[in-house]
């Protein structure tokens, strides 16, 4: 016989909030909008609800949807609820003191110094995981707020995610290197010849190539080293006289000192979106306001140099 569900263990904020969107729009589609999330995520979320609940909450019309007389019955105790969360919020509990953030070592890197000094209150931790690995372990409250590229989708129901940017990728070498390769813009037959670090991911005992978005592609290219991460990418083509693609804020430091230059090349223009995503349930809402902002500005200045 199956065990009975215990509400107040399984009920989630992000839920109860959800909830409350789509029947502040009467629509499943505009309620995505609203929470930046996708429409399948926010069905998702009310088919739980309805699980834990036992009821159902809306029946679809012509119109949208529209709440079930169960739903209006319960309303009013999910409003209070939130009311009272919204309000234990407002009041700054002092119990809130660390903001873990999760990410790729060069988001990380580039991006947690923003965070920290937007919320000076908090003691912020940096963790550096693999995009694969953040949505993987994002269920499991490891950390409250993820830096991520190019995608933000795949994340739990109760994560809002939100873009921030834009990030531009490019072509580095040392400036001797660069020099051999002669006037800029180069073509792209110019870099046939020219070993590249290439990116790479472990798995079960073994080493795969992974795709950097780089428009010459793997077959293409003359390999050279190998490295897990940016960093040690760029680190080897500062060192080796090798050519790296990737993000141009990873390369900021070594752009600074002159250890590598940026390579133009004919007809390429790479860029990404970035993004943060923030678990609803535990990072508080003026929190997430300030870090998008901090967030935002970085991203500017970092696409300025």
């Amino acid at each position: 016989m199956a065990r009975p569900i215990d509400i107040l263990s399984e009920l989630r904020v992000g839920d109860l909030n959800t909830f409350l969107a789509v029947r502040r729009s009467g629509s499943v589609s505009a309620a995505a909008r609203e929470l930046a999330v996708t429409p399948s995520q926010v069905s998702k979320t009310i088919t739980r609800l309805e699980t834990i609940l036992r009821i159902r909450l809306f029946s679809r019309g012509a119109r949208g949807v529209a709440l079930s007389d169960q739903a209006r019955l319960v309303l009013p105790h999910i409003e209070a609820a939130v009311a009272r969360l919204q309000l234990i919020e407002r009041r700054e509990s002092p119990s809130i003191t660390e903001l873990t953030v999760a990410g790729p070592s060069y988001l990380i890197a580039s991006f947690l110094p923003a965070v920290a000094s937007s919320q000076p209150q908090l003691h912020v931790r940096g963790i550096e995981l693999a995009p694969s690995l953040v949505r993987a372990y994002a269920p499991e409250n490891f950390f409250e707020m993820a830096i991520l590229a190019r995608s933000a989708d795949r994340m739990p129901t109760t994560w809002v995610s939100v873009k921030v940017g834009e990030l531009r990728s490019g072509l580095f070498a040392t400036p001797e290197l660069a020099r051999r390769l002669g006037p800029l813009p180069v073509s792209v037959d110019k870099l046939q010849g020219v070993p590249f670090v290439t990116p790479i991911y472990h798995a079960e005992g073994r080493y795969f190539p992974v795709d950097d978005d780089c428009p010459l592609s793997l077959a293409e290219r003359k390999t050279g080293h190998s490295a897990q991460t940016i960093g040690i990418a760029l680190e080897l083509a500062a060192r080796t006289h090798q050519i790296v693609f990737g993000p141009v804020v990873a390369a900021r430091r070594f752009l600074a000192t002159g250890s590598l230059v940026e390579i133009p090349v004919r007809g390429w223009s790479v860029r990404e979106s970035l993004y943060i995503s923030c678990n609803a349930d535990r990072m508080m809402a003026k929190v997430q306001t300030a870090v998008v902002k901090a967030m935002r500005e970085e991203s500017l200045a970092a696409a300025a140099t």
